[in-house]
């Protein structure tokens, strides 16, 4: 392997980008195995509206958020709401905007959802040290804030 390539394998964007992919395909399969019929590019949409508490968001928020064109998330949107996850709703201030938000079917589905995400992240840290994840965490924040302004 050249001196190039582990430079590349080594980088933060490489190693995130893994690790971002990995998580979501095991978040998906751990909802699948749960009995939950959901595909890791649907996904991102419903921990956009966990994040919210449940608050609606307008599609193009949803896009943004999700880093995906309108196009695509019209189509998670209708899988979703298919299923009985989401409610597409009008938005009273703006009628040509959609609000998206957790049905009650998608409410009940939470617990589910967080003890996934309690085992997938338990597996993604097995070996490090609660000072590892600590560090790992708080240098990711860091540079999504550097990165984001988000804060």
């Amino acid at each position: 392997m050249s001196k190039h390539t582990e430079t590349l394998t080594d980088s933060v964007g490489y190693l995130t980008g893994r690790a971002h992919r990995g998580i979501r395909e095991a978040m998906s399969v751990a909802l699948n195995n749960a009995g939950l019929d959901i595909s890791p590019a649907q996904l991102p949409a419903i921990g956009c509206l966990i994040l919210r508490d449940g608050a609606p968001v307008n599609q193009c928020k949803l896009s943004e958020h999700m880093n995906i064109d309108r196009h695509r998330v019209s189509r998670i949107v209708k899988d979703l709401e298919g299923k009985g996850w989401i409610n597409s709703i009008a938005n009273p201030h703006n009628k040509r905007e959609n609000l998206i938000e957790l049905s009650q079917h998608g409410v009940k589905l939470l617990p589910i959802i967080r003890n996934c995400a309690k085992e997938i992240m338990k597996r993604a840290f097995n070996g490090c040290t609660a000072e590892e994840r600590s560090i790992t965490l708080d240098t990711l924040k860091k540079i999504n804030n550097n990165l984001n302004n988000d804060e």
